[in-house]
């Protein structure tokens, strides 16, 4: 059970635990742990690493830029087409840490062995669509997105210190008093 997304990312789903608690027995908190379990089994099936969200991916503009674009699963969104394209971006796989850490962590090294680590941390994303790659197994997006990075510290952040962004923010009382709803 869970509630759709228009395009199946994690990010549309996850990115709200950065700073906002999830309650046990919730919709929301089921929805959560649909979307990570459903995008778990989606790599599992392609026998690839899972965490498809919005990134970069192997196409380029005139200037040669990577290209940007949201990525889902369909299994959790609307929009057709979603399974057309199969590019893991680490981020999500660090938006899962609050719920399914060491499956997380073992799709960090996954990752990892397939070229996503770089000087400066995980790179943007993986692309292993096969209309743009060849005859490649994948193709990594050498970059670095700022609020992709920054999305992956605050996981972190959250999941080695009891969750404190979500306890920073509801500690004003202005939010506090959202909590019930």
């Amino acid at each position: 059970k869970a509630l759709v997304s228009w395009g199946g990312t994690m990010f549309e789903y996850l990115m709200p635990l950065l700073t906002m608690p999830t309650f046990d027995y919730t919709l929301l908190d089921e929805t959560y742990r649909t979307v990570i379990t459903a995008q778990r089994a989606w790599g599992e099936r392609n026998r690839l690493p899972w965490g498809v969200s919005e990134s970069a991916f192997y196409a380029f503009d005139p200037a040669m830029f990577y290209q940007y674009k949201a990525f889902g699963i369909q299994e959790i969104g609307l929009k057709r087409g979603l399974n057309d394209d199969y590019i893991v971006a680490p981020y999500a796989t660090a938006l899962a840490f609050d719920l399914f850490p060491a499956e997380a962590v073992k799709n960090i090294y996954y990752l990892a062995d397939e070229g996503a680590m770089g000087e400066y941390g995980l790179y943007d994303a993986i692309d292993y669509t096969r209309s743009r790659i060849g005859k490649e197994k994948s193709a990594v997006i050498y970059t670095y997105m700022a609020h992709h990075q920054g999305m992956i510290v605050m996981a972190l952040i959250n999941c080695l210190n009891d969750k404190i962004m979500q306890k920073r923010l509801f500690s004003y009382p202005f939010m506090k008093a959202c909590e019930m709803l």
